[in-house]
């Protein structure tokens, strides 16, 4: 893979109506509002997009919105984790099919898989999704902590395995 995560990525919040269906007008014009600053890239359907709360269908409008908006200019990272592997790997392709550059990944969070589980999980996704992916550790929120050396082991093994993003909590 080709793709090298870099600049300034934001991740971006999914805007609803006030009947909680997603308010598509408001997310083309954030979208829009941080491409005119200079942004390298965005961020969909992760954490700060509410992942949780939307329904397959709304995650692939939000990807194809974002790709639409993006028009080549940035590259579109799509938060295509799930629950399990299977969903994982279907929403990975779907956001391929709609034309993102990237998913971002986050670990399974509502099982809390050993070292080799979540290895197997990642191996799973990287083998059956030609798309670059972005792993996502996010502890706080899953439970569940990817250690260097399975990101080392996915890197090595897995080209299209290019980057980590890493909210990692530091004990002082």
């Amino acid at each position: 893979m080709t793709l090298k995560p870099r600049g300034i990525i934001p991740a971006l919040v999914t805007p609803f109506n006030q009947d909680e269906s997603l308010n598509e007008m408001a997310a083309r014009e954030i979208i829009k509002y941080v491409i005119k600053r200079g942004v390298h890239g965005i961020f969909v359907v992760g954490s700060q997009g509410e992942f949780w709360a939307l329904s397959k269908e709304e995650k692939k409008r939000m990807f194809q919105i974002a790709v639409e908006e993006a028009n080549n200019a940035i590259t579109v990272y799509a938060g295509s984790g799930a629950e399990s592997t299977r969903e994982t790997v279907e929403l990975t392709k779907i956001a391929k099919d709609v034309g993102v550059d990237a998913a971002s990944i986050i670990t399974p969070y509502f099982v809390r898989p050993s070292a080799q589980e979540l290895i197997d999980h990642y191996r799973t996704i990287a083998a059956q999704v030609d798309l670059p992916i972005v792993l996502y550790n996010n502890p706080g929120r899953t439970g569940v902590r990817i250690d260097p050396q399975c990101v080392a082991e996915l890197a090595e093994e897995y080209s299209n395995i290019v980057g980590i993003k890493d909210r990692g909590e530091i004990s002082l």
